[in-house]
């Protein structure tokens, strides 16, 4: 289905299907902003995070994501090794990791940041900022209630 066929039949697309092109139209556009970086857009939201919680466990992460450890543990352990995150052992905790953004990771979730933002000027044309804030909340509720779903 080419993107005129999709526009013609918006209507008609249920919601995880427009959830699913959504979601793939952003990977498509990271991908294409962070060229150069040598981050994924599986490493993305681990960034993201990062630099607005400083000092948070590969378990923690782990559970705010809904991934196993073992996911979590490769990601990071590939931002490691790329320069972006540091792992240290928390001297409360012999048992808990904790993880940093280094300067260089700083640098990139500033960069994520700013294609975030150009992103969503252009997903949200032509949208109201009532309606944007309805949606948010909207979406928030959906998230909450997704993890009722057993």
């Amino acid at each position: 289905m080419n993107i005129q066929e999709i526009i013609e039949q918006v209507d008609e697309i249920p919601m995880y299907p427009a959830l699913t092109l959504i979601l793939k139209g952003h990977t498509r556009f990271f991908e294409e902003k962070l060229k150069g970086t040598n981050v994924t857009p599986s490493e993305l939201p681990y960034i993201i995070r990062l630099s607005v919680d400083e000092d948070i466990s590969q378990k923690e992460l782990s559970e705010l994501f809904g991934v196993s450890e073992s996911v979590v543990a490769r990601t990071i352990k590939n931002l490691e090794k790329k320069g972006l995150i540091t792992r240290q052992k928390d001297t409360q905790n012999k048992t808990r990791k904790i993880l940093s953004l280094t300067p260089e990771g700083y640098e990139i979730s500033q960069i994520m940041f700013n294609v975030e933002e150009e992103w969503n000027d252009i997903l949200f044309d032509g949208i109201e900022k009532e309606d944007l804030d309805n949606f948010n909340k909207i979406v928030k509720l959906m998230v909450i209630n997704s993890f009722k779903i057993k």
